[in-house]
């Protein structure tokens, strides 16, 4: 390309001026600095799936709990493997002994818990597999040293719910969002979760689905509350379930 250069002076100044060179006009520069803002206005279109199409997924999901839970039965029925419990309490506690008996066999033998290993739970007399206790919160340090007052804890065969925790759930647990019911449900799959032979575990990252092994009458870390045991935690070292 061949540029016309055309000189001139103007107050002493050499002035040039190329052929090549765009001269952007006062609009054209206004136009340029509003265009932030205007891309900003343009919003990325949302896609509602049709109902038929969410009644089918819903409905796939919903065969396939189904045939999970036919599959655990089945194991369970031709295993028989029964996990045995005691039940007791420590100190003065205030909630309903009954009460805490017939929440803890719902949530230890319901389909979304660790009954999923193919395993059943049962309350007896004495002499169970391990020991459930619901324990005023001052007795709890009183099973170890490292359980606290503000928590429930397992030591050995010794599964021990807080009381105050049980009537109560806790500040993390209740600012979430989670109901009573859903925090007893974890804070029982969580203890016995540790005498089955699990650890602690941490959130896999913010917004995902809590892990029940993650200390959440703590801390959600960002994750979303969960009763359950995910299908990563189903397994048992103390009852060789792998």
């Amino acid at each position: 390309m061949v540029c016309q250069v055309v000189y001139g002076t103007t107050a002493g100044a050499t002035l040039f001026a190329t052929a090549a060179t765009p001269v952007l006009q006062t609009s054209q520069l206004n136009s340029l600095q509003k265009l932030p803002d205007t891309v900003a206005e343009f919003a990325v279109p949302t896609f509602e799936r049709p109902a038929w199409y969410k009644k089918q997924v819903a409905d796939e999901k919903k065969a396939q709990e189904i045939a999970q839970s036919n599959a655990r039965k089945a194991t369970q029925a031709a295993t028989g493997r029964i996990v045995t419990y005691s039940l007791s309490t420590a100190g003065a506690t205030s909630s309903d002994l009954g009460e805490f008996s017939s929440q803890v066999n719902q949530t230890l033998n319901d389909a979304r818990g660790w009954a999923r290993m193919g395993i059943g739970f049962q309350e007896v007399a004495s002499g169970g597999d391990f020991n459930l206790v619901l324990s005023e919160a001052s007795q709890v340090p009183t099973f170890s040293s490292a359980c606290s007052v503000e928590w429930s804890c397992r030591v050995g065969v010794s599964v021990i719910i807080n009381d105050a925790r049980w009537t109560g759930a806790s500040a993390a647990w209740n600012a979430s969002g989670g109901s009573l019911r859903d925090y007893r449900h974890m804070v029982v799959n969580h203890e016995v979760g540790h005498w089955l032979g699990h650890g602690h575990l941490n959130c896999t990252g913010a917004g995902q689905v809590a892990p029940v092994m993650q200390q959440q009458s703590i801390d959600l870390q960002g994750c979303t509350f969960n009763p359950w045991p995910l299908e990563s935690e189903l397994w048992s070292s103390q009852l060789g379930i792998q």
